[in-house]
C-alpha cells in the first residue's frame, strides 16, 4: 500500500512528553499517531470525549450571577473598562 506523509507542528514540551510516553509503552511517536488515526476511523470520530475546561469556582459564581439577572451588562469592551476603572491606553 502506498503511504503518505502527514506533518504537524507541536510545542517542544508536548513533543518531549509524547515521545517519553510512547517510549514507555514501546511505540515510536509515528506508530502512536498511526494507532490514533486507525482508532478514529474505527470509532467513527475522536475515540475519547472532548470538552472545554471546567470553570473554576469564581467563574462559576460569575456565571450564576449573570444567569440570575444580577450581573452587569455592557455594550462593548470600552464601557467595561470604564466601569472597572481601567483607562484605555
Amino acid at each position: 500500500m502506498k503511504t503518505e506523509m502527514l506533518s504537524t507542528r507541536i510545542d517542544l514540551d508536548t513533543k518531549l512528553a509524547f515521545t517519553h510516553v510512547c517510549d514507555e509503552v514501546g511505540l515510536s511517536p509515528s506508530q502512536a499517531i498511526k494507532l490514533f488515526a486507525k482508532a478514529v476511523i474505527n470509532y467513527g470520530g475522536i475515540p475519547f470525549e472532548l470538552r472545554a475546561k471546567t470553570p473554576n469556582s469564581k467563574t462559576l459564581e460569575a456565571i450564576a450571577e449573570l444567569e440570575s439577572g444580577n450581573g452587569n451588562a455592557v455594550a462593548d469592551v470600552s464601557q467595561l473598562l470604564q466601569e472597572v476603572g481601567v483607562n484605555k491606553a
